[in-house]
C-alpha cells in the first residue's frame, strides 16, 4: 500500500537572500525534550517530505545543531510546501555560466542521502562469556577476611571445570547518508587572495599498518580484541566483559547483553565526537594530526566565505536476535614463557601481540639471536608481568596439534576426554581458565540445560533497531560566494 500525500508534511527549504530552493540542508525532526526524532536532507527542488506527528505543534532545526529550532502549529500547515528559511550560511550555487564560481578540489560536494542497495551494510559481531554460578555450600560462620588483593601474584593452582554459555550478537550497519556537522572554521576572502589554514584531527589512531575505519575504531572502543590483532585478524568478535549468570533466565540475559552494547555505542559515538578536531589560521602547528590545506578564492569581481565543516555519516543500526552457545571453562597452570627460547618459538604470536609496540626492535634483536643488552632484559621482564596475557596468546594462537594433546589429558565428571566434547577453538578467557564451545548441551548441568535448549527453540524476537551519527577523518570545505563587489558599491552609493 503507497502512502498519500496526506501522510507527509511537505516543506520547501529556501534561501534567505533568494527565494530559491536550497539542495542539501539537513532537516532534524524534534521531540518534546529537544532530542532527534528523525532526520532527512532538502531534494534539489528544496523539498522535504517528512511523516505526519500527532500533536498540535511539530518542532524542526533546519541547517545544523548549533541553528534555533522553530515550532509549527500543524494545524496550519497544508498539504502543499511550507517555505522555511535555509540558515544564512548555506551557499547558493547560481544556475548560469556567467555566475559559476569555481570551486578548489578540496571542496566537497553537497551531501545526498545514499540509496541502500548502493551501499553495502557492515556487520559487527560482539560476544559475552557468562559464567554459571556455583551452588552454594555451607561455610564457616565466623569473620572472614573480606579484603580483594588486586596485586597479589598469579599462581599455578588450576580449579575445576566450570560451565557456561556465550552469547553472540550481530549488528548490521546501513549507511543513510552523509551530513554536515558542526561549523568549524569560516574565512572570507577578497578576489585574488588565498589562505593557508592547518587542520588539526587528534581523533583518529595511525600505526604501521595504516588506519582504521571508522565503524572498526568505534567497534574496538565498544568492545576489545582478547589478543590484539592476530585473533581479530583470525575471528571478526569483540568482547565485551564478561558476567556470572545465578539466574536461568538466559532472555533477560540476551537482552541485557544486547542493550548494553547498544548503550555502549552510542556512548563511544559520541566519545568519538569530543575527541580534538579543529581549523586554525596559518602553518604553525607541525605534528602528526596537522594537515595544511589552501583555499583560494579565484574570481575576480566578488568576495568568497569558505566554510569548514565536520562530516557526519548517519548509520541504520538494525541488531539481530543473539545468539546463544554453551561453553565449558578450562583452568590452566601458568607456564614459564618469559625465557629467550619460548619468546623465540613463539615469535609470529608475539609480534602481533606485543602489548607495547615500542619493544618491537628489543623483540626483533632477540628473534635474531641477539639475546645480550638491557633491551632483552626488558622484554622478558615485560613478558613475565604479563604472564597471563601471553601464555593465553600462545594456548589460543599456537599449534592446534599441542592444544589438542594438553584437552586429551582432562577429563569432564563422568571421565570422558575434552577432546570428546569441545571444539578445539578457543573463545575467549576469564581468570586463568579459557573458553571452549561444546558440542552438545548435554554435558551441562539439568537446569542449564533445559534452560538453553528452550532459549535454543523458541528465541524471543529481540531484533531492535537505533541510529548513530559516525564522524569521518578531515573536514568538508564549501565555499559561498557574495554579492559582486562593483554591485554592492553601487547600492550604497544609492542608499
Amino acid at each position: 500500500m503507497t502512502s498519500g500525500v496526506k501522510d507527509f508534511w511537505v516543506f520547501r527549504i529556501v534561501h534567505q537572500d533568494t527565494g530559491k530552493p536550497a539542495q542539501g540542508v539537513p532537516v532534524t525532526v524534534l521531540d518534546g525534550s529537544g532530542n532527534p526524532a528523525g532526520y532527512w536532507v532538502s531534494e534539489p527542488d528544496g523539498t522535504v517530505k517528512i511523516p505526519r506527528r500527532e500533536g498540535p505543534r511539530v518542532r524542526l532545526r533546519v541547517g545544523l545543531r548549533n541553528e534555533e529550532p522553530i515550532e509549527l502549529t500543524t494545524a496550519t500547515l497544508r498539504d502543499g510546501p511550507t517555505d522555511l528559511a535555509a540558515p544564512s550560511w548555506v551557499p547558493f550555487t547560481p544556475s548560469s555560466a556567467g555566475e559559476r564560481v569555481e570551486r578548489e578540489r578540496v571542496v566537497a560536494p553537497v551531501p545526498r542521502p545514499a540509496e541502500q542497495h548502493e551501499v553495502p551494510g557492515h556487520v559487527l559481531y560482539f560476544q559475552r562469556l557468562g559464567m554459571f554460578a556455583e551452588p552454594a555450600s555451607p561455610g564457616p560462620t565466623g569473620p572472614q577476611d573480606n579484603v580483594a588483593d588486586f596485586f597479589a601474584t598469579a599462581t599455578d593452582q588450576a580449579g575445576g571445570l566450570r560451565y557456561g554459555v556465550v552469547i553472540e550478537v550481530e549488528q548490521l550497519w546501513q549507511s543513510t547518508g552523509v551530513q554536515w556537522g558542526e561549523l568549524l572554521y569560516s574565512v572570507s576572502l577578497t578576489p585574488g587572495d588565498e589562505a593557508k589554514l592547518t587542520v588539526l584531527d587528534g581523533r583518529w589512531r595511525r600505526d604501521v599498518d595504516g588506519r582504521e575505519r571508522p565503524l572498526q575504531i568505534l567497534a574496538r572502543m565498544v568492545g576489545t580484541s582478547m589478543l590484539g590483532d592476530l585473533v581479530t585478524a583470525l575471528r571478526p568478535e569483540l568482547q565485551v566483559e564478561s558476567c556470572t549468570l545465578s539466574d536461568r533466565d538466559l532472555q533477560a540475559a540476551a537482552t541485557d547483553t544486547m542493550y548494553m552494547i547498544r548503550e555502549r555505542t552510542e556512548r563511544m559515538s559520541q566519545a568519538l565526537r569530543r575527541r580534538p578536531l579543529g581549523v586554525v589560521d596559518g602553518t604553525a602547528e607541525a605534528s602528526d594530526s596537522a594537515a595544511i590545506r589552501t583555499v583560494r578564492n579565484t574570481t575576480q569581481d566578488r568576495v568568497v566565505t569558505f566554510h569548514f565543516f565536520e562530516p557526519l555519516e548517519h548509520f541504520r543500526v538494525v541488531v539481530r536476535n543473539p545468539r546463544i552457545r554453551p561453553v565449558i571453562f578450562v583452568p590452566f597452570r601458568l607456564p614459564n614463557v618469559a625465557t629467550p627460547d619460548v619468546v623465540q618459538r613463539f615469535g609470529y604470536i608475539f609480534r602481533r601481540t606485543l602489548l607495547d609496540r615500542g619493544m618491537l626492535p628489543d623483540l626483533e634483536r632477540l628473534l635474531n639471536g641477539e639475546s645480550g643488552g638491557t633491551g632483552g632484559s626488558r622484554l622478558l621482564a615485560h613478558v613475565e608481568a604479563n604472564l597471563l596475557y601471553y601464555s593465553t596468546a600462545i594456548i589460543a594462537a599456537g599449534d592446534h596439534a599441542a592444544r589438542h594433546a594438553a584437552l586429551s589429558k582432562v577429563r569432564d565428571a563422568a571421565g570422558t576426554p575434552l577432546t570428546d566434547l569441545v571444539e578445539n577453538l578457543v573463545l575467549g578467557r576469564v581468570g586463568s581458565a579459557i573458553a571452549l564451545p561444546l558440542r552438545s548441551l548435554a554435558q551441562l548441568p539439568r537446569e542449564w540445560r533445559e534452560a538453553l535448549a528452550a532459549y535454543t527453540t523458541r528465541p524471543p524476537r529481540l531484533a531492535e533497531e537505533f541510529h548513530v551519527n559516525i564522524p569521518h577523518p578531515g573536514v568538508w570545505v564549501t565555499a559561498q560566494p557574495h554579492e559582486p563587489m562593483q554591485q554592492a558599491s553601487a547600492e550604497n552609493a544609492v542608499s
